[in-house]
């Protein structure tokens, strides 16, 4: 399946076409602010829970890149897509006995047959891409159609070519110390003929949605409190984002010059770093001797790598509890590439990184651009 699902997600050829999409979705996020701070005679008498913004953001952004359908989370939350949404995100203590079952006992819960989403909710997403899928069929079939740009069709193409091919535009990864060099998985000749199936594209639209909005939402929360709190770095990048919009011609090289501007990626980096989950966990799938130590991982054993601890390890960034972007800057960076790892490192890295990062960068690129973002009172005493 991570052959024919890297080029969606990795191909920074994809993302460009998708970007006309998000950027519907930083208008309309841009649109309520103005509305917020009109609606206070330009004043704000009050915090704004800016999470309740992004993740609307990041919510609509998701849904457009996977189903090219515009919503408002906001405006519309009796929308069907965004009711079931919010359902698969809901906590409740039987989605967390549900959830503990499958990681713990997983045998038992295949036996129960347990799932960690309501039945419902599922039916719904699975009827949802069916029908999609047959009505662009239809339409496919017509001359005036027009193909449309989303992860779904991107599917549907894979699914069609069946081809497999190289991904454009990623790089392989290399360890700088270790000399170990790592690419994308390629296809086996017994995965060529490898097509997705009606249900893994309806799992793997699920799988984005879930995934990718509590990641893009949190980080840029994250992120522009990180930045309230230092005025600074606020400032700092607000010129760097000034200056790119002074430079910009238009939309055609946006890509290529919001990735060219170091000090945002170092912000975003250095967010990550410190406030990113807990732990990184992989299944080897032989017996694996650790170069030097004698240490032998067994088939099948769960290794956990403790990515937050390392993170905040003074030995690998100095004074880790503060909020440094400098650290990420191409001078500036020092530490062993295999000590940040928020993404996963080598063949088995995170395959939606280019897409979060880069839906993060466009919002924050617009929201430092037009406002100033203070911490309350509350935060600040923190």
């Amino acid at each position: 399946m991570r052959t024919s699902l890297s080029p969606t997600f990795m191909s920074t050829g994809k993302l460009k076409r998708m970007t006309p999409l998000i950027l519907e979705c930083v208008d309309t996020m841009n649109d309520t602010i103005d509305n917020i701070i009109a609606s206070s005679n330009g004043i704000l008498s009050a915090p704004v829970d800016v999470k309740r913004v992004t993740g609307a953001y990041a919510m609509e952004s998701t849904i457009q890149m996977t189903f090219s359908r515009k919503v408002s989370a906001l405006d519309d939350p009796n929308n069907p897509i965004i009711e079931n949404v919010r359902k698969i995100h809901k906590n409740s203590l039987l989605s967390l006995v549900k959830l503990s079952t499958i990681m713990l006992a997983p045998y038992v819960a295949r036996m129960l047959r347990i799932s960690q989403f309501d039945s419902k909710v599922t039916q719904f997403f699975s009827d949802f891409t069916l029908n999609l899928i047959d009505e662009r069929k239809r339409v496919s079939e017509t001359e005036s159609a027009v193909k449309k740009v989303d992860f779904l069709q991107l599917m549907l193409d894979s699914m069609r070519d069946n081809n497999n091919q190289a991904i454009d535009g990623s790089d392989d990864y290399t360890d700088s110390k270790g000399g170990e060099k790592y690419g994308e998985i390629r296809a086996t000749a017994g995965m060529r003929d490898k097509g997705l199936s009606h249900d893994e594209i309806i799992a793997q639209c699920v799988m984005n949605l879930i995934s990718g909005y509590d990641s893009i939402s949190a980080t840029i929360s994250i992120c522009l409190y990180s930045i309230a709190k230092h005025p600074e770095v606020q400032q700092t990048l607000y010129e760097e984002i000034n200056t790119f919009y002074e430079q910009k011609k238009s939309m055609a090289d946006i890509y290529e010059s919001l990735n060219a501007m170091n000090y945002m990626n170092a912000v975003v980096d250095e967010t990550i770093r410190l406030y990113q989950g807990s732990k990184i966990e992989r299944i080897p799938s032989v017996d694996y001797v650790l170069k030097g130590t004698g240490i032998t991982i067994k088939k099948g054993h769960v290794v956990q790598i403790p990515t937050y601890a390392m993170h905040r390890d003074p030995a690998n960034f100095a004074d880790p509890e503060a909020f440094r972007p400098e650290r990420f800057l191409p001078e500036n960076k020092a530490h062993n590439p295999y000590t940040y790892l928020p993404w996963g490192a080598g063949p088995r890295s995170c395959m939606g990184m280019q897409m979060v990062k880069w839906l993060v960068k466009l919002a924050l690129v617009s929201l430092v651009h037009r406002y100033v973002f203070h911490t309350t009172e509350l935060c600040s005493s923190n």
